[in-house]
């Protein structure tokens, strides 16, 4: 079936429903992936090297190297660009706030090459069959308590103005869709990560993680697995609170925080999974040993109550521990191999040789692209 054919098909909703119920996110078998940002400045060199590197779970790649509206605030704003004045890396000035509100309400939430060129490039590759034997394919977005705190009204960060925080959660939950319905098109599982970097719970409220989860509830309602990426640190209790498929954190500095909390063991058994940011991002990969990461996770596994370190490598995914768009190519070449080094050492430690199963793409993909 032609990908064409796809896009118009019902049983999107029939994954959604079934992504709902309990034991049905896909198996990771420590499979690798990335965070979402690179260091190279050709979109499809990028896409090239994430075949290579990520041949299970690809993602579509930020290029902040490339254009300062790559960075990961400006990427989500691109249809607002000309109502922000960014000051810094993590500040955005909103020149007018009238104006930005009804942009937020009635602009098309979506991508365009000038600002998402790896996003492009990544579907390029996709049509041209480049991914076609891969078990999921990732995108991302920025998430609304992390652009919240860097979109300024003046003096005041944009999540301290509950109207204009519904309209900027509402146009994200449109954008989180409109990546979906396009990864989709091509026939595989989809799961899209919400960056949330400025995720606290010592700076955010109950009534705050709201917004997260409405982005969440469409990621799933258009037929995706929805995760969060935070690598801040003690915020376990939140992520596992806010309830996301999956949870990618920085398991270099947290490991043992997270695998000692107490909703590990409920999370782990609804079939929820764990993309360990063990590789560290601000250190030189090669000082890394990967036998050493290995014995910590084991270890750290072992004791979550009622758990088998077998059944949680079946849902977890190596990352490395943040974003690698600051780093240089080889840098970040060095911090896949060493990812990729640790997932054959925990296959292989483990015994998973066993096919891998997929309920989503066995079941629902087949019927998808079968229609």
């Amino acid at each position: 079936m032609q990908n064409s054919d796809l896009v118009s098909s019902p049983s999107i909703g029939a994954i959604a429903v079934a992504q709902s119920r309990p034991g049905t996110i896909v198996q990771f078998q420590a499979g690798v992936t990335g965070i979402g940002s690179l260091p190279h400045t050709d979109p499809e060199a990028a896409v090239r090297f994430i075949a290579e590197v990520c041949p299970e779970a690809p993602f579509w790649p930020q290029l902040p190297r490339r254009s300062r509206n790559e960075y990961m605030l400006l990427q989500m704003m691109t249809p607002l660009l000309d109502l922000l004045q960014p000051t810094s890396a993590a500040r955005i000035n909103i020149r007018s706030n009238a104006a930005f509100q009804r942009r937020l309400c009635t602009a098309e939430a979506a991508f365009d090459p000038t600002s998402a060129a790896g996003f492009f490039a990544f579907e390029r590759a996709c049509a041209a069959g480049v991914f076609d034997n891969v078990r999921v394919l990732k995108g991302q977005l920025s998430g609304p308590l992390t652009l919240g705190r860097c979109l300024f009204t003046g003096d005041e960060p944009l999540i301290l103005n509950p109207e204009l925080m519904d309209d900027l959660t509402s146009y994200l939950a449109r954008l989180a869709v409109w990546q979906v319905e396009r990864l989709a098109r091509f026939g595989r599982p989809v799961m899209l990560f919400v960056d949330e970097p400025a995720l606290s719970p010592a700076i955010s409220t109950p009534q705050q993680f709201i917004y997260l989860r409405c982005v969440l509830d469409a990621i799933r309602g258009a037929g995706a697995i929805a995760g969060v990426h935070c690598c801040a640190s003690g915020a376990a209790s939140a992520l596992f609170a806010i309830a996301p498929d999956v949870i990618s954190f920085d398991a270099h500095s947290e490991l043992e925080s997270y695998m000692a909390a107490a909703e590990t063991p409920h999370f782990l058994a609804r079939g929820s999974g764990l993309a360990f940011g063990l590789i560290p991002t601000l250190t030189d990969p090669w000082e890394i040993s990967v036998e050493t990461l290995l014995h910590r996770w084991r270890e750290a596994v072992a004791g979550v109550p009622g758990c088998e370190p077998g059944v949680v490598a079946q849902q977890t995914l190596i990352t490395a521990s943040c974003g690698l768009g600051l780093l240089s190519e080889d840098a970040a070449c060095a911090s896949f191999i060493q990812a990729q080094r640790l997932s054959a050492l925990l296959r292989t430690g483990l015994m998973m040789d066993a096919p891998v199963h997929w309920p989503l793409s066995n079941r629902w993909f087949g019927y998808l692209v079968n229609r």
